[in-house]
């Protein structure tokens, strides 16, 4: 019978390879990525629940901006007693990661890295993928914290009303498809289902107001004045004025810091109200 030692060798009796340790690789993959820059939030690494159903978790936390980061651990025997296992400030990324292999593998018994479990909050969660875990806290692409925000969703600071109003015009022109002018009252002015709507930016507040004439001149200022009451009390977005025996429809919106997408619902809401509610008002409010 061949000995054991002479099986487990290699071809022409040499002694097998040492296989690389799992935990190494993610050590490193974790420390890239407590490492970079902008990462603030919270890790928390879970092994499988046992027949109680209560699992550990280890737990890395990061401040952000140069505060203190540190790693906590809690066993399923204790899962609300979290032990502190390390203090960093600032934040080194290598001792992070080699406490939280040295909880999850030998404080949580998880034989591999692979068997964690993992779910984030904020910044820190970006590119966790590059750990290869499951996350239990999978949510839809845009809607999880860690996710880039898309340009639409990220507030600017505006340096004037000329910048607010080249702001809009792009995203008028994307919503419309058409260009817009600028008239000799430095409004934007552009054309919707058959008709001029204006965009006012303030030079002495950041804040910008949509307006467009539903009906020139009509009947009864009473009636008109009862009919606004009536539409301004069911709608939230938008409102309906009497300026003389004018009605304006008019939307005023806060454009410091410029949010892209409260400016972009705004808009839309307008115009699709104006374009189902105008024919109608003017034909019940205009001159007969």
């Amino acid at each position: 019978m061949t000995p054991v030692s002479g099986r487990l060798a290699g071809h022409g009796g040499s002694p097998p390879r040492p296989t690389s340790d799992p935990w190494d690789g993610f050590e490193r993959s974790l420390a890239v990525q407590l490492g970079r820059p902008g990462s603030s939030g919270a890790i928390e690494f879970s092994g499988a629940p046992e027949r109680s159903g209560r699992r550990g978790r280890c737990v890395v936390h990061l401040g952000g901006g140069g505060s203190p980061a540190w790693v906590t651990v809690g066993t399923s025997d204790h899962p609300l007693a979290q032990e502190l296992l390390v203090h960093s400030s600032p934040p080194d990324a290598g001792p992070l990661a080699r406490a939280v292999v040295g909880a999850c593998r030998d404080r949580l018994g998880v034989p591999h890295p692979q068997l964690l479990t993992l779910r984030s909050e904020g910044p820190v969660g970006r590119g966790v993928g590059r750990l290869g875990l499951v996350r239990t806290d999978c949510v839809p692409i845009g809607l999880d914290p860690a996710d880039s925000p898309h340009p639409v969703d990220v507030a600017v600071e505006v340096t004037g009303h000329e910048d607010v109003r080249e702001r809009i015009e792009v995203i008028v022109e994307r919503i419309t498809g058409r260009p817009t002018i600028v008239d000799d009252d430095g409004d934007l002015v552009f054309d919707h289902d058959g008709h001029p709507v204006h965009v006012t930016c303030a030079e002495d507040d950041a804040s910008a107001r949509i307006w467009a004439w539903v009906a020139r001149g009509v009947r009864s200022r009473t009636d008109a004045a009862v009919e606004l009451v009536r539409l301004n009390r069911e709608e939230e977005w938008t409102t309906w004025v009497l300026d003389g025996r004018h009605v304006m429809q008019r939307t005023t919106l806060v454009v410091g810091p410029f949010l892209p997408r409260h400016v972009q619902f705004s808009l839309e809401h307008f115009l699709l109200t104006f374009a189902t509610t105008r024919a109608d008002l003017a034909a019940r409010l205009g001159r007969r």
